[in-house]
């Protein structure tokens, strides 16, 4: 399974439907940038839920701090250390290479930084990619992925789907989360509290967004990943910006003029 990071529950489906119960069930992670796989499989190593069991075969694949020095047991910067054949060289019209090295080859010298949040278990050696390292949020002084935040609520049966961003507000930050419901199913101030207590249980009290709004569709790219970055622009000033790789870009009229964002601000529409 791969693409996006495997949820528990995916593991538990196939484990409870499959008759042959020694199937091996295992987890990778790749990118399109490098043409391939960041991790494979070792039929010889147990595979745990929510990890991949190891990196591709002759990649240098670790986690780096905000140092830029490599670590096991806590989160970091999914790295390649030395040069792997299959990242590319330059990236489409440009030419001068600016944007290959701001976006990839600047934040730790020499070395490819793929902007992924990831953590290495120190027991198991398996990789926990946690999401994207460039939309982690702030909330009272918290470091927080907004892929912690969609697997706390992704049993929540109301809920259809859902993006999380974070909004500078008195100069700190706040999380904002906007849902999409099932069909059937209306925000009441009951399902915001279970949504609430729910990350509260599963996470902590600091992850808790301070504000929940509904929208009728969430925006993805032409990869279908949720466009978090985007959405963080849009509330920022309630502007939509020009955006290129977007599969559904009427779903971004749904972030703009939401009153409940910025209450006694004087922030208007164009």
């Amino acid at each position: 399974m791969g693409a996006s990071p495997v949820k528990r529950r995916n593991y538990e489906f196939i484990f409870n439907n499959l008759r042959n119960k020694s199937v091996f069930i295992g987890s990778q992670y790749g990118a399109s940038e490098m043409f391939g796989d960041f991790s494979g499989f070792d039929y010889n190593l147990p595979s745990y839920m929510g990890e991949c069991q190891v990196p591709t075969l002759g990649l240098d694949l670790q986690c780096f701090d905000e140092h830029g020095k490599s670590v096991v047991g806590q989160r970091g910067e999914v790295v390649i250390v030395t040069p792997c054949p299959s990242l590319p060289v330059y990236l489409w019209k440009d030419k001068d290479k600016k944007r290959l090295y701001e976006t990839y080859l600047n934040k730790y010298d020499g070395v490819w930084c793929q902007n992924d949040e990831c953590w290495i278990n120190p027991k198991t050696g398996g990789i926990v990619v946690i999401g994207r390292s460039d939309d982690s949020m702030k909330q009272y002084g918290d470091l927080i992925s907004a892929s912690d935040i969609y697997f706390a609520i992704d049993s929540i049966k109301e809920l259809s789907d859902y993006i999380c961003v974070s909004q500078i507000w008195d100069e700190d930050e706040r999380i904002i989360l906007f849902i999409k419901l099932k069909k059937g199913h209306v925000l009441t101030d009951s399902l915001k509290t279970k949504i609430a207590t729910t990350i509260k249980d599963e996470l902590e009290k600091s992850y808790v967004p301070r504000i929940i709004l509904e929208v009728p569709d969430i925006p993805y790219n032409l990869n279908n990943k949720r466009m978090e970055s985007v959405v963080r622009k849009i509330i920022a000033n309630n502007t939509i910006p020009e955006v290129n790789n977007i599969k559904n870009p009427e779903s971004l009229q749904y972030f703009c003029n939401r009153p409940e964002l910025y209450e006694d601000k004087k922030i208007q529409s164009p």
